[in-house]
């Protein structure tokens, strides 16, 4: 289950916020996929007669534009600013972002010029800009995973019948909402549409669950400017009124890189895409909520396991990582391995979003691995194995 966080807080709302509401617009929904579950929303918008391709992202502070794009389109300069961000206060270039065509009528805004690539690592690559929280603060936004569509509507629009109403606040530009792991009092979450994942913890609230914990596989949390520790769990219980959520996969952030400051230090963690994709979510920024249409509710099916590894790509798709006690070690896989096909396709030279999409909403597959010379076939399985936290 690879993450990344990369956020940027503490930005002034009036240097990154866009003015006008959208009326209704849509656009077609990808997801650019970086693990076994959940995916990163983008849409493809089409400036001076070429696509573009725009990351949704409801947990980033402000928009951003690659520095490729922002040369390419001529974006009026404006002046740096310095900005808080994950790894550290950095100065950085802004320009002058047109509206966006197809994404509803907009007024002329700043963003950051920042390579996508430091936040998302060789995935960025695919991205040329992000449209972050305060755009989204002044629409109504609907994503519709299961139809593959991206929705503004009207702030007026009806709430589909059967659909739960989770309140948010707007925290320093975010949008947070209250969320109870197990039996514990409420605790509030970014609700951050950049998490692929489902649920990441920051550090001090992460301490409290692996105090009481048994061993949990670890892996990496790509940070802006490093890179964190992370514990991985299943969170027996995740509750709102009206949503109840069962075996949740999380990612509990470990260690003195994983503080970042009072605002991570003060929120619980991240509320991620993953819990969403077999329905929609819409961000209603001017109603303040979130309506969760999902099969099942107040309690839909649990999300589907994992195969138990990561990818990274190079001069060959590699295993980066084998989860103990998960179908790939049970089936002899090494982190190292090379992957030659996948479901009997060539997969030597696919790019990790690549591979991950063809393994989307499958149960099982094969993978067929090159290891010292030999090549070795297994017959994987999703299977919930990460140890449950109650």
């Amino acid at each position: 289950m690879p993450l990344t966080r990369r956020r940027l807080l503490q930005l002034p709302l009036a240097a990154c916020g866009l003015s006008a509401r959208a009326a209704g617009a849509a656009l077609p929904l990808q997801l650019l996929r970086t693990g076994d579950l959940g995916g990163l929303p983008w849409v493809e918008i089409e400036l001076q007669g070429r696509p573009t391709r725009w990351l949704v992202d409801s947990g980033a502070s402000a928009a951003l534009v690659s520095p490729a794009l922002a040369e390419r389109l001529a974006l009026p300069a404006l002046p740096p600013m310095r900005v808080a961000m994950a790894g550290g206060a950095q100065t950085l270039q802004r320009a002058l972002l047109p509206a966006l065509p197809g994404a509803g009528p907009g007024a002329d805004s700043p963003a950051f010029v920042l390579d996508l690539q430091q936040l998302l690592g060789a995935t960025g690559a695919a991205l040329d800009g992000a449209l972050g929280a305060p755009w989204l603060r002044e629409r109504r936004t609907r994503f519709d995973f299961a139809a593959g569509m991206l929705h503004w509507a009207e702030p007026a629009a009806a709430v589909p019948a059967g659909s739960g109403l989770l309140p948010l606040r707007w925290d320093q530009g975010l949008p947070v909402v209250a969320l109870a792991l197990g039996t514990r009092a409420a605790d509030e979450f970014v609700f951050d549409t950049g998490n692929a994942g489902a649920l990441l913890l920051f550090a001090r609230r992460a301490e409290s669950l692996l105090a009481g914990a048994p061993p949990l596989p670890e892996t990496a949390v790509r940070e802006l400017g490093g890179v964190v520790r992370a514990r991985l769990a299943r969170i027996d219980r995740l509750s709102a009124p009206g949503w109840v959520a069962r075996q949740v996969p999380a990612a509990l952030e470990t260690g003195a890189a994983a503080r970042r400051g009072q605002h991570f230090d003060r929120l619980a963690g991240s509320l991620g895409m993953a819990l969403f994709e077999p329905g929609a979510v819409t961000l209603d920024g001017p109603g303040s909520r979130l309506v969760v249409e999902l099969p099942g509710l107040p309690e839909p099916p649990a999300l589907p396991g994992g195969f138990g590894f990561r990818l990274e790509a190079g001069s060959s798709l590699t295993l980066s990582a084998v989860f103990d006690g998960g179908p790939a070690a049970v089936a002899g896989l090494n982190a190292g391995d090379q992957v030659q096909a996948i479901d009997g396709a060539d997969a030597r030279r696919w790019s990790v979003p690549q591979a991950w999409a063809a393994l989307a909403g499958r149960e099982t597959c094969t993978l067929q691995v090159f290891r010292q010379g030999n090549s070795q076939r297994a017959e994987l399985r999703r299977e919930r194995f990460f140890p449950l936290l109650r």
